[in-house]
């Protein structure tokens, strides 16, 4: 049976969920006793759900200055691209040398699903996040895929940015294609770099963004 959620992981979900979803702006001051109010609970599991979501890169709590949604710069930005570089290019590696063919047969209809042309930002991000995590679940390495799931959730706000300056599917799709034929083909190497070129070329909007921001 599934074990039932506590206050503060209720709390940490909804809060969670807002923030991907944009309700909550970066940088946005996050005030425990309206948040309280809000979720119908007590500001114990409402403080225990800020700093788990600052453990996920979600939140920032400062001592002095109570708690806001993380607010990236376009040095971090990197630095957390270059991260994920490196564990979803060997999650890549990984997965094409042991994808099976039911695997493969799966991860293909997502694909498909993601080249309908009335794909809504919400729908490509959930459909995006399908499809890299069904890639790297084939590599059967579960705390690196946990690992890098949380990361991805973290900046789920800024894609969902950039989605809205760009409103373009197309270099997705085809980045998409190119990393799945290469794990089909249990092409490990190729599999890696796409996934490395892919990430490349999805952080470049988000940074020269952030910088003309003066971030």
């Amino acid at each position: 049976m599934e074990k039932p959620k506590t206050y503060r992981d209720a709390a940490a979900d909804r809060l969670r969920e807002e923030i991907i979803a944009g309700t909550r702006q970066p940088g946005e001051r996050l005030k425990q006793h309206a948040l309280a109010a809000e979720y119908g609970c007590s500001m114990i599991p409402i403080r225990e759900a800020l700093h788990k979501l600052a453990a996920e890169g979600f939140v920032v709590v400062d001592p002095q200055r109570g708690a806001r949604v993380a607010d990236l710069n376009s040095r971090t930005l990197e630095e957390i691209y270059e991260v994920r570089m490196l564990m979803e290019g060997r999650a890549a590696r990984r997965a094409a040398e042991r994808m099976s063919s039911q695997d493969a047969e799966r991860i293909g209809r997502i694909l498909n699903n993601m080249d309908r042309d009335d794909l809504t930002a919400t729908e490509w991000l959930a459909l995006n996040l399908e499809f890299h995590d069904g890639v790297y679940a084939c590599a059967d390495q579960e705390y690196l895929r946990k690992t890098i799931a949380t990361l991805r959730r973290s900046l789920e706000p800024y894609l969902r940015l950039d989605l809205a300056k760009v409103a373009d599917y197309g270099p997705g799709r085809l980045e998409h294609r190119r990393i799945y034929d290469a794990c089909v083909r249990k092409d490990g190497e190729a599999a890696e770099r796409h996934t490395m070129d892919h990430l490349a070329r999805s952080s470049e909007g988000l940074i020269k963004y952030l910088r003309s921001m003066g971030k």
